[in-house]
């Protein structure tokens, strides 16, 4: 079998140790990540790459006062990387800085929780599309951390960052739906609580790490775990609500979907280009194959391209200029019963998932 687009890295260990192991084995990727978001961050924050890192410095006394260890494996990542640790900083940042700066609006990824009852095989599968801006081809890198106390995780991520969706030994999976953060503050950036979700042993006390977290800012974090727990957790800085599955499948996109969180003023119904098109064809998708909803079938419905080049599986839009371009850069499925991490080569359309088992 041919190599994978995506690079699979074992770290364990101390922290700085741990870091100092991934960013030796992820240092090309890393570069390639920060030249990424040296574009990026200009084009669409009109933000100079100077700015960014100096903004991003007033996130480390909350991530140290969250998860102290995680400023220990940052600074591990740069030192193997051979690059400065407020970069590593920045890029684990990267969506407070990006988003709370830029016109443009959170606009990626759709999601599905499938509890037992709605796969058919007794299952639960929480699977996703990752859209992100085309550029970010062949950053990703798939990191299997041992890290006592904590459950060995499987996850997927962007080349220097330290946090993002994946499972864990104890069969807790983890999604993403970015959102708004426009209303932000100086806290815990989204990749570092999602590194804390995906390390804990059951789905509450996910959730109790999302809801004691200092917020920097806005997210929809998806939560299933192989005893049937499904969950979607809409957060803003200064609160939360839970949206339960009962029995269905559960779809997010990138807007609010709690009555709670829409009443208050943290969220609002931005004017997305296709987040309400996608979680209305994703939801009517499954609801067509609900009792059916394994694997297969949600890596189909993950491909579909009504509305295209804005379907739920996106592609380019060539009109656009090449740093404007969003597409499906990958999608997975967890099948959190199994312990097991499908992911695409690249867009669910058109390449294959391999698969990833935590042993």
């Amino acid at each position: 079998m041919a190599p994978s687009v995506h690079q699979y890295i074992r770290i364990s260990g101390q922290a700085h140790e741990r870091g100092v192991a991934y960013g030796s084995f992820a240092k090309e990727r890393i570069l390639k990540v920060i030249d990424e978001y040296k574009v990026l961050f200009d084009k669409e924050a009109h933000l100079p790459w100077k700015d960014a890192v100096r903004m991003a410095k007033r996130y480390e006394p909350a991530i140290r006062a969250y998860r102290p260890d995680l400023i220990d494996e940052m600074k591990g990542i740069a030192e193997g990387a051979g690059v400065p640790f407020d970069v590593i900083l920045t890029l684990n940042c990267r969506s407070e800085v990006m988003f709370a700066k830029s016109e443009a609006p959170a606009d990626e990824c759709s999601v599905i929780g499938v509890p037992q009852e709605a796969s058919g095989n007794g299952k639960t599968y929480l699977a996703q599309n990752w859209d992100w801006w085309s550029i970010g081809a062949g950053t990703t890198v798939i990191l299997e951390v041992y890290e006592r106390p904590y459950p060995k995780a499987l996850i997927v991520t962007e080349a220097g960052l330290v946090g993002g969706k994946g499972l864990n030994a104890a069969g807790v999976g983890v999604s993403l739906n970015a959102m708004s953060v426009k209303k932000g503050q100086i806290g815990v950036p989204l990749h570092v609580i999602l590194r804390n979700a995906v390390q804990q042993p059951t789905v509450p006390k996910a959730i109790d790490t999302i809801a004691k977290a200092k917020r920097a800012g806005s997210a929809c974090v998806g939560l299933a775990s192989a005893d049937g727990l499904v969950v979607a957790v809409e957060y803003a800085p200064s609160d939360l609500d839970i949206l339960l599955s009962d029995g269905h499948p559960l779809c997010h996109t990138n807007h609010w979907l709690s009555p709670y969180m829409l009443s208050q003023g943290e969220a609002t119904r931005y004017s997305f280009t296709s987040t309400f098109t996608r979680l209305d064809r994703v939801r009517r998708l499954t609801r067509a194959e609900e009792g059916h909803l394994k694997r297969k079938t949600l890596f189909r419905i993950l491909s579909d391209h009504a509305g295209n080049p804005d379907g739920v599986c996106r592609h380019d839009d060539m009109s656009l200029p090449e740093y404007h371009r969003h597409t499906s850069l990958w999608s997975m499925v967890l099948d959190l019963d199994e312990r097991t991490l499908w992911l695409t080569e690249g867009s669910p359309c058109s390449t294959k998932a391999r698969s990833y088992t935590l042993k």
